[in-house]
């Protein structure tokens, strides 16, 4: 996407037709800068039982884009995107539904991961081409890694031993060693705009979503960590999210409105795509597996679904405006979306 698109649209329209907000902004003008840093991000906390809201949502920073949270939950942590001159991270209590820090990281961060042990946060800095290593115990940034270029994405393996990134504007996965904090290997190449990223249970293969190839390639990152597959999805992927017990792949098609569901053994569909609300932006599965989390930009829906079916398990939940990321608890009793 070019500068010119985002003075003809503007960032509302772009915002509406469900783009990253980094992408946007990084490479808009400084009125658009100005107004993403006004826009006011807050936390929507659903009860899974009644699917209800809390009363109170929970503020953080300005423009949030993304969650995370930590292994046994405790904590959530929201990448804020529309910070002056660089963006941030806040910390969430979940037990008290308050944000008790917020963490300094490079410029128009986007993606969030959290590794096993709960002690790193991993943050993708789309303007600054790095990654953020944060350490969760003391609140504070220790590294900051260099990798490709526009970073959105970004997963840790099951070990911890390595961070993978999605580099949306040169089409590669970079591979960070986390002892050293160095990059681990080349540059993956992979489908156009890599946006997504995921992590198998096993931690043998990771799935990217390519926006731009309506693709997902699939890597093997026990030997050589290249690309062994290439799985076709519905219209611009742009967030995935892998069944607990790793046989499914989950991919949210934004222009399709649809989440493409994949077998990852045969790296064929599983099933029909199963529609949900208009501009769908992000998806969590539930820690059983038969529940997927999905939000929509119009008019601001979480859809829950039964993996099983692919239907509807419930009405679909009103969050309020601008949903871009969700996240679930680990002993799926909480979904928190974050709303701008």
């Amino acid at each position: 996407m070019d500068r010119r698109s985002h003075r003809r649209w503007g960032l509302p329209a772009l915002l509406v037709a469900g783009l990253a907000l980094a992408a946007i902004v990084a490479e808009a003008g400084a009125e658009e800068e100005s107004l993403a840093s006004q826009i006011r991000g807050t936390v929507a906390v659903i009860d899974t039982a009644t699917n209800s809201l809390a009363p109170k949502p929970i503020d953080v920073g300005p423009y949030s884009s993304s969650i995370a949270l930590s292994p046994d939950g405790s904590r959530a942590y929201v990448v804020n995107s529309g910070g002056r001159p660089n963006g941030s991270v806040s910390v969430i209590e979940t037990a008290t539904n308050k944000a008790v820090a917020r963490i300094g990281v490079g410029r128009f961060p986007e993606g969030i991961a959290i590794s096993p042990d709960g002690s790193r946060a991993y943050v993708a800095n789309y303007g600054s081409n790095a990654v953020s290593v944060l350490d969760t115990g003391t609140n504070s940034q220790v590294a900051r890694i260099k990798v490709g270029r526009g970073p959105t994405g970004v997963a840790v393996g099951p070990g911890g031993e390595r961070v993978y990134v999605a580099n949306a504007r040169d089409d590669t996965v970079s591979v960070i060693d986390t002892v050293s904090n160095r990059p681990a290997a080349t540059a993956i190449e992979v489908g156009r705009s890599p946006y997504a990223i995921a992590i198998a249970p096993g931690g043998d293969r990771a799935y990217v979503a390519n926006m731009a190839s309506d693709t997902v390639s699939v890597i093997d990152t026990t030997v050589d960590e290249k690309v062994v597959g290439r799985i076709k999805t519905g219209d611009t992927p742009y967030a995935l999210a892998i069944g607990p017990g790793g046989e499914r792949v989950y991919v949210v098609n934004a222009r399709d409105d649809a989440v493409s569901v994949i077998n990852t053994a045969t790296h064929r569909p599983a099933s029909k795509p199963f529609k949900v609300g208009h501009r769908p932006t992000s998806i969590a599965i539930g820690p059983d597996g038969d529940r997927a989390y999905v939000t929509s930009m119009e008019p601001g829906l979480l859809s829950v679904i039964d993996t099983a079916t692919g239907k509807p398990a419930a009405r679909a939940i009103e969050v309020g405006l601008f949903p871009l990321a969700v996240a679930i608890a680990p002993d799926g009793s909480r979904v928190y979306v974050v709303r701008n």
